[in-house]
């Protein structure tokens, strides 16, 4: 055992010093084994892939051996807020635990941060333009809070989510930032923050700052050089990949640059064009296609001459107007480009988005090879996407790794694949390269089948059948109702979250103080404090979500006590990107359901049912209104997958399973407790 292995061994033992600073530390044989596979991962500086359970203690298996090691690291993170509790809660707590010092950054995306070259323009041209008399309100106490802010930290601005409408005046992006020709430059936040990044042992950063780092390595890399990365929730890592690498123009995007060039265009270059006709005519376009929607569609699938659920001709005409919205653009931005830098930034800008649309857009001739998937989604706002069929996004993301000698990668996550070899997740990450490569599962060290129970009700209708959710929603009234709320509904579509609201909403009408909280109706911080508030005080509370709500979510002691999931999280029939994979393994001979889909809802189902026991001392019971749980073939695998609960046989043992959990919660505050 090498000598840095020697001294964690020590640190988790019982005089090890850790518990006296964290006090909930209890001795995990699990954390042990990880953290000892970490501390030879750091030494060799090979590559760990490691699942580890609910309550293993993941955090701590890998920050204990990295300080102990001395080396310099990049720690990433799937979110922002996961981000500031590593940073803020937990690297503090094992630094003074082990007494030893480390000078940790936090390092988020650009848009995360107050551009204040932004902001100065769009309190010029808010007051030149007589603009909404709220917006310059809201520009006036960012410029008040800009003089006395250190970081510049968004997350500093409260009631400013990403969803703001603010947001995209006063922030910067890849695409319009001015880099050194911005004249805010030496007071940049963001280059503030990237000093300070590269002036540190640690950089705590997330799972899109290091991909679009990788991206632009080749120009511009801001990421210092670590000894070793660690990527903490890892099973995210494709989907972020997917995201921020595929091809793609939205709505957002032709509001964006017309908004900037009706903005900005006149400050420079007053006059020498119709900048107000400029960005008329790519809001006309986004407008036209969104126009095209097809009703109850959130996704069109694209392989022909129009997207599918669009009329080719309509679809034609509105590409056409796009293309001739962002070309006058680029002409009369190349005109003016000298007059200033953000003039010069505006037109590359234009050129990149009119160069992307027009590839997005191009016709594919019939028999084309498909190795790429195309489609329109339609949520919100629409948003035209294009990506391969293969991992090559992630691999391009992460490079190659065996290229970096004594560079040392860890990859942790409670879920990151079914199979006990990890082999599907080292795969698709190309870690199955690596000369050095190791993969280990460690189990949760919670006794599942004393914390917790699964309940399948066979009377719901099937989960494809329209009164499927409303049927749902009477239950869970009545599960709630007798346990006095702390009851999280995972859906696995927006439509049902809608849907379940409003019937609960209905049924939970005549009872006072009950708190029925959906997903986009709030940010996720928002309703997941509004949910904890209403449990401690022992007012009902049922939080109802979708996607994000299904990993990320840490909801220990009574405040979560009944999880309801509404379908087994199939990948859907409908998305672009699957469907077309699909049809790619049957085309070779290979079942799409046995090799993609099913594995993809073992890992959705084991993240979801991961959100109810966060403890040792946690209670509550799963119930999953899918019968075919039950019914179909694939049944077993799904329920071999979950943590051993104890089954629930009927309905009327699940209710007394929640009387139990009322009767013996800590809490006294809860009415029926009193």
């Amino acid at each position: 055992m090498s000598p840095l292995c020697e001294r964690v061994r020590s640190v988790f033992s019982t005089e090890g010093g850790l518990g006296a600073e964290i006090g909930d530390l209890r001795e995990r044989d699990g954390q042990l084994v990880m953290a000892l596979a970490v501390g030879d991962t750091i030494e060799d500086g090979s590559v760990l892939a490691v699942e580890a359970g609910t309550g293993v203690g993941k955090t701590l298996a890998y920050l204990v051996p990295l300080l102990l090691s001395g080396r310099s690291a990049l720690l990433s993170t799937a979110t922002q807020a996961l981000q500031e509790q590593l940073a803020l809660r937990d690297i503090p707590q094992v630094s003074r635990a082990l007494g030893l010092l480390v000078k940790v950054a936090v390092l988020k995306g650009r848009g995360s941060y107050l551009c204040l070259h932004r902001l100065g323009m769009a309190r010029q041209t808010a007051t030149s333009m007589r603009a909404d008399p709220a917006l310059v309100s809201r520009l006036e106490q960012v410029h008040r809070w800009s003089q006395q802010t250190a970081r510049g930290d968004l997350a500093e601005l409260s009631g400013l989510d990403e969803r703001s409408a603010l947001r995209p005046w006063i922030s910067s992006t890849r695409d319009n930032c001015l880099g050194a020709d911005c004249p805010s430059a030496g007071d940049c936040h963001v280059n503030r923050a990237r000093r300070a990044a590269t002036a540190a042992d640690w950089v705590v950063i997330n799972h899109h700052v290091f991909v679009a780092d990788r991206a632009e390595a080749s120009l511009s890399p801001h990421l210092p050089t670590a000894s070793v990365v660690v990527f903490d929730e890892a099973h995210s890592l494709a989907g972020v990949a997917r995201d921020l690498l595929a091809p793609a123009v939205g709505q957002g995007d032709l509001l964006s640059l017309a908004r900037d060039i009706g903005a900005q265009a006149p400050l420079w270059a007053l006059g020498q064009r119709p900048w107000a006709m400029i960005a008329l005519g790519l809001e006309r376009a986004a407008q036209a296609i969104t126009r095209l929607t097809p009703p109850g569609q959130t996704q069109s699938r694209w392989q022909a001459d129009a997207p599918e659920g669009l009329d080719a001709r309509a679809w034609a005409v509105a590409v056409n107007q796009t293309s001739q919205a962002l070309g006058a653009a680029v002409q009369g931005l190349r005109a003016t480009a000298d007059a200033a830098p953000d003039m010069r930034r505006l037109l590359a800008r234009s050129e990149t988005l009119s160069s992307r649309w027009a590839g997005l857009t191009r016709p594919l001739p019939p028999g084309a090879p498909t190795d790429a998937a195309r489609w329109i989604g339609w949520t919100g706002s629409w948003r035209l996407q294009q990506a391969p069929l293969d991992d090559s996004l992630l691999r391009q993301a992460l490079g190659a790794m065996h290229d970096e000698p004594g560079r040392s990668w860890v990859f942790t996550s409670s879920t990151l694949c079914h199979e006990a070899s990890l082999s599907r997740f080292t795969r698709q990450l190309g870690l199955s390269d690596a000369p050095r490569l190791r993969s280990l599962r460690v189990a949760s060290p919670f006794d599942h089948a004393r914390q917790s129970a699964l309940y399948v009700p066979s009377d719901l209708p099937e989960p494809g059948q329209a009164d499927h959710a409303d049927a749902l929603a009477e239950h869970v009234a009545t599960w709630a109702t007798r346990l006095g709320g702390r009851t999280l509904v995972l859906c696995t579509s927006l439509r049902a979250v809608a849907r379940i609201a409003a019937r609960l909403r209905e049924r939970l009408a005549s009872t006072g103080g009950w708190q029925v909280l959906a997903q986009g109706e709030a940010a996720k911080r928002d309703l997941l404090a509004r949910f904890m508030q209403a449990g401690a005080a022992g007012a009902g509370g049922v939080l109802i979500g979708s996607t994000s709500f299904w990993e990320g979510l840490d909801l220990p002691g009574d405040s979560l006590q009944l999880l309801v999931i509404d379908k087994l999280p199939f990948p859907s029939p409908e998305d672009p990107l699957l469907s077309a994979l699909a049809r790619r393994l049957r085309a070779v001979g290979q079942s799409a359901f046995e090799t993609h889909d099913l594995p993809m809802a073992i890992q959705a189902l084991r993240q979801g049912v991961g959100r109810l026991i966060r403890s040792e001392t946690d209670r509550g019971v799963v119930v999953v209104g899918d019968r075919r749980l039950l019914t179909r073939s694939y049944g077993p695998a799904l329920l071999a997958s979950l943590p051993a609960m104890r089954w629930l046989d009927g309905e009327a043992q699940l209710l007394a399973a929640l009387d139990e959990l009322v009767l013996t919660r800590a809490s006294t505050t809860d009415p029926r407790c009193a």
